[in-house]
């Protein structure tokens, strides 16, 4: 029996899953610089007010956030991201987290009206028509990608990758043919 088929797919799990993880990963907090800025220059341990003047959130909540009012911020006076929060991708690995004002884990049309690039889409990323974008939203997207992109790489249509197949699918992807686009990022990605 070849288990070619079965090891392909498999390996296309893990790529497409491998996608996912990375995309879920931490990204800073909003109000932290992107991490290219640190925020302590001297590598003092602390960050005082002319090392949080180049960042203008932090520099605006200075004061409040120096709880006892020496002019530096040590580790404990640092900004923490709120329990479950993964920085702007949000605890379930949403990249609009911060739209969830009612923090039901959903996204409603009035939530997403206050980001016209979301609100654009809404529709689009609203897969399954009930109103909300969520995380079964995104299941079903990602599962569609994935769907569409096992389509077009299956040359022949005989529900079977072969190994040139994936390999000529791979390598359209890496080539920058334009199939590397969308929500998500993977092989499977389309906007």
């Amino acid at each position: 029996m070849n288990k070619t088929p079965s090891l392909i797919a498999a390996a296309l799990l893990a790529i497409t899953a491998g996608a996912a993880l990375a995309q879920s990963a931490t990204a800073p907090e909003a109000d932290a610089p992107p991490p290219h800025k640190p925020l302590d220059v001297n590598k003092d341990g602390v960050v005082d007010r002319s090392e949080a003047a180049a960042h203008p959130r932090l520099a605006a909540r200075f004061d409040t956030l120096d709880k006892n009012k020496d002019g530096k911020l040590d580790r404990s006076e640092m900004p923490r991201p709120p329990r479950g929060w993964h920085g702007r991708r949000g605890g379930d690995g949403h990249p609009f987290a911060r739209l969830d004002t009612d923090k039901d884990g959903r996204i409603s049309q009035a939530e997403a009206a206050s980001d016209p690039k979301f609100a654009e889409r809404f529709a689009q990323m609203d897969a399954n028509k009930d109103g909300y974008v969520d995380r079964a939203d995104r299941e079903q997207m990602a599962k569609q990608r994935r769907d569409e992109w096992f389509e077009s790489a299956d040359g022949n249509h005989d529900g079977n990758l072969s190994k040139a197949e994936f390999d000529a699918a791979h390598a359209r992807r890496e080539g920058g043919d334009g199939a590397h686009r969308g929500w998500g990022h993977g092989p499977d990605t389309a906007k």
